[in-house]
């Protein structure tokens, strides 16, 4: 698998910091980073454990797992993404902007990129 080639799509994108694709778990299957004080194996690991309590939270009260998230610093934003909890492989994915980031380009990004990847995984 070349998971990697996706990633390459968001260094394009203004305010990119790094990114990954993860198992829903947090395990990091593919990661890029451009800011050397990222370790994205720990941050997403923790990120993913957040967002894996929204997807809790969000079926508790009946509104389904949450699709996507955003966490807003006042440094920068998290972005996470899942492929869907019932999808044919649950997958998470995560990318970092700092503050004056392209987010609308980045959620787009991660849009386009949830059924090519998810196929890669099949």
């Amino acid at each position: 698998m070349a998971l990697e080639k996706y990633l390459e799509q968001f260094k394009s994108i203004n305010g990119y910091k790094a990114s990954g694709i993860m198992t829903f778990t947090g395990e990091v299957l593919a990661s890029d980073s451009i800011d050397a004080n990222i370790d994205l194996a720990m941050v997403g690991a923790t990120f993913n454990d957040i967002f894996r309590s929204a997807h809790e939270a969000s079926e508790k009260i009946g509104l389904k797992a949450c699709k996507e998230t955003t966490i807003n610093t006042p440094n920068g934003q998290i972005i996470m993404r899942c492929s869907g909890v019932k999808a044919k492989v649950h997958y998470h994915m995560i990318v970092i902007i700092n503050k004056d980031g392209n987010l609308a380009l980045a959620k787009m990004e991660m849009e386009k990129m949830v059924p090519r990847i998810m196929e890669e995984l099949a």
